[in-house]
């Protein structure tokens, strides 16, 4: 299903804006903490990602 047609910076589908956000999202909490974008990234490719810590109840 086509979103939106060709101009640059534009969703093609959902699903691409889906992976978009699910990211964005995993990088600002990671921001969030003190952590950088880049060291997210790459604790995440290598297979020990970043997960915060749970609140305390």
């Amino acid at each position: 299903m086509k979103m939106i047609t060709c101009p640059s910076g534009y969703w093609h589908t959902q699903a691409t804006l889906a992976a978009y956000c699910r990211v964005r999202s995993y990088l600002v909490s990671a921001r969030d903490h003190g952590l950088r974008a880049l060291d997210a990234i790459r604790t995440a490719l290598t297979g020990k990602p970043w997960l915060p810590v749970p609140a305390a109840a």
